[in-house]
């Protein structure tokens, strides 16, 4: 039968702690901020205002289809404004017609 060795005990490395991070090169980081993708960005679309008149029951429903939407916890307000209810209704219109009667213009 063969003696063996008796087993090495590892010593645990030090570890020595890392240098405190310079806040100047940090601040330059932060400062320094992105490159802009210039390429990349979409021209703005021309806006135009107009008035529109809606009866009162109609507004009504709105305000109730808009009460239903789910909102900020710590927020009093809607979760949609008014506004953007009546954009995304016609956004949704527009593209319905689009399906029903093919592609007229692409819409912004």
């Amino acid at each position: 039968m063969a003696i063996s060795k008796p087993p090495v005990r590892k010593v645990p490395e030090v570890v020595l702690p890392a240098p405190p991070p310079d806040e100047k090169k940090i601040e330059a980081v932060i400062n320094r901020g992105s490159s802009s993708l210039a390429a990349a960005e979409v021209p703005a679309a021309k806006l135009k205002n107009f008035n529109i008149k809606l009866p009162a029951a109609t507004l009504t429903v709105i305000d109730e289809l808009r009460a239903k939407r789910p909102r900020k916890p710590t927020s009093p307000k809607l979760g949609i404004s008014t506004q953007d209810w009546l954009l995304e209704a016609i956004q949704e219109k527009i593209q319905r017609e689009q399906k029903k009667y093919g592609k007229v213009r692409k819409s912004t």
